[in-house]
């Protein structure tokens, strides 16, 4: 038994002086941090008088589908950094459309972007977590 604790303690002494050699040149040690997690988009329109589509400009210009007054859609978003612009278009024949500014979903983040008020006087609320 004498023997087995000291070959344990050796083997101990040595890890350690190992490990304190590796964090003195600056090596790290441990273990590596998992990819950021795809996040998901939804896009509900809360609007009386328009409909509304999401569009992602670096996805190839993948879009939502159409969301009428009332409804939500979900899309699962890829990794890396996500940029989207959100378009109206009014109800009536031959309507306008509109289109917001681009906004950014960092990668492994999810976003809610709510589309409110009416036509003429649209409201945007997107948020990140």
């Amino acid at each position: 038994m004498t023997i087995s604790v000291s070959r344990g303690k050796a083997f101990a002494l040595a890890l350690a002086a190992a490990l304190a050699l590796a964090l003195a040149f600056g090596i790290t040690v441990g273990t590596a941090s998992p990819a950021a997690a795809a996040g998901t988009f939804r896009l509900c329109n809360v609007s009386s008088d328009y409909s509304a589509q999401a569009t992602f400009a670096n996805s190839g210009g993948f879009s939502t589908r159409v969301v009428q007054p009332g409804q939500c859609t979900s899309v699962g978003l890829g990794s890396g950094t996500v940029r989207y612009s959100v378009t109206i278009k009014g109800n009536w024949a031959n309507s306008p459309s509109k289109t917001t500014t681009q906004y950014s979903i960092p990668s492994g983040r999810s976003a809610d972007f709510h589309a409110g008020g009416t036509f003429a006087s649209p409201q945007y609320t997107p948020l990140v977590y």
